[in-house]
């Protein structure tokens, strides 16, 4: 579903229970220049007081508390509370939210291509950053394994697509052997990877199926008004947002 809050626009999946989880755009921020407006990456070369007010912003949406992991592409995914006892900096490209220990607090992941996977068990729910590299080391399944209780529910959102992701020989080998040639677009000597397919098929390795996975389709590097990429613009860009929380039961 779209709709607007604060002035910002927003994506918002449709999730059971009391787990929610919004995607944002790069629209309704403060930002400027290649980094309009809406980027919420204190890593970039933004002004660290404009993406500051950006990211109290999204956190307003949700009255809550936001925690923001530093990702690296990696396999780690862990507890918002328990992160946040972490040391400063420590890596992680997953959180997981429960009701009632993370209490107060939404996970908030960053993407500018990269897949953002939003998955929902029984009684928690996972934010995943999860670009190639991760798809391929298994992150997706790793924040599977992070929840307490089975997931049965998953979101794929705004993303690189089939359509946009070219790749070198090396990468597309990979991809091939993991998950199979399908997920490997050759177009007229170009290769390109389904990113999408590919953690579908690692949804299925968590016992996700296809009619459990949401997935809008929609690819950031072809509808760059709305959404940054990295593929198309580079490493001066900004990074879109995935916040979930579970409602108070």
């Amino acid at each position: 579903m779209v709709r607007e809050a604060g002035g910002i626009p927003l994506l918002e999946a449709s999730l059971p229970g009391p787990f929610r989880a919004l995607f944002t755009t790069r629209v309704g921020g403060e930002s400027s220049g290649a980094f309009s407006s809406l980027n919420l990456d204190p890593r970039s070369e933004d002004e660290p007081e404009i993406v500051a007010r950006n990211r109290a912003r999204v956190a307003a949406l949700v009255d809550r508390r936001v925690v923001s992991p530093v990702q690296v592409h990696g396999l780690r995914v862990v507890g918002a509370a328990e992160y946040l006892q972490e040391p400063p900096g420590t890596p992680c490209d997953g959180l997981t939210i429960h009701a009632d220990i993370d209490e107060g607090l939404a996970a908030l992941l960053l993407f500018a291509d990269c897949v953002p996977v939003v998955l929902c068990g029984e009684v928690d729910m996972a934010v995943v950053h999860a670009g190639w590299r991760g798809v391929l080391g298994g992150v997706v399944q790793q924040g599977g394994r992070a929840l307490m209780g089975a997931p049965g529910t998953a979101v794929i959102g705004p993303s690189i697509g089939p359509c946009c992701f070219t790749i070198d020989e090396e990468v597309a080998s990979a991809f091939a052997a993991r998950f199979g040639s399908e997920v490997v677009v050759h177009d007229r000597g170009a290769l390109r990877v389904d990113l999408w397919a590919a953690v579908g098929k690692a949804l299925a390795e968590i016992s996700i199926h296809r009619d459990q996975v949401v997935n809008p389709r929609i690819c950031t590097a072809c509808n760059r008004d709305f959404f940054y990429s990295y593929r198309e613009e580079g490493p001066v860009t900004g990074r879109q947002g995935c916040v979930g929380w579970a409602e108070i039961r």
